[in-house]
């Protein structure tokens, strides 16, 4: 792990001088599969979601970071769909100047219930996982 440092004229750079422009930030724990990376060996429990970042602290980091010059954020989990008014929070990101590309990943089992309402909320890409297609334990 390395730790970013902001800089006044390059925005957020790594430790190796490495201009930092995009985030992943996971909005729930989360799933609805049991993939390994979601659910491993040894898992107690999900989080409690009194314990999650409210929207509006979602979008008060997602300034904060655009304002060190962020612009692409992908939303993950868990699976993020799961997430209430998931497409209401993307709606905010996408707003937030400097936000250029707001992505997703998914498995996308509820994807047909979403996919018109992230388009209109400004989501462009789609990450989709393909562990959906194996069968549980395979």
């Amino acid at each position: 792990m390395y730790a970013a440092v902001p800089t006044d004229q390059r925005g957020l750079v790594d430790q190796f001088g490495r201009r930092i422009d995009y985030v992943r930030l996971s909005v729930t724990d989360r799933c609805d599969l049991r993939c390994s990376y979601c659910i491993p060996e040894g898992f107690t429990g999900f989080e409690e979601p009194e314990h999650w970042l409210s929207f509006d602290e979602i979008e008060r980091l997602v300034g904060a970071f655009a304002r060190l010059g962020v612009s692409r954020i992908r939303l993950t989990g868990g699976e993020p769909l799961l997430r209430r008014d998931s497409a209401g929070l993307s709606k905010r990101i996408a707003a937030l100047p400097g936000i250029d590309d707001l992505s997703l990943s998914t498995n996308a089992t509820q994807l047909d219930k979403h996919a018109h309402a992230l388009k209109a909320a400004g989501v462009t890409r789609l990450n989709v996982s393909l562990d959906a297609l194996q069968q549980a334990g395979v």
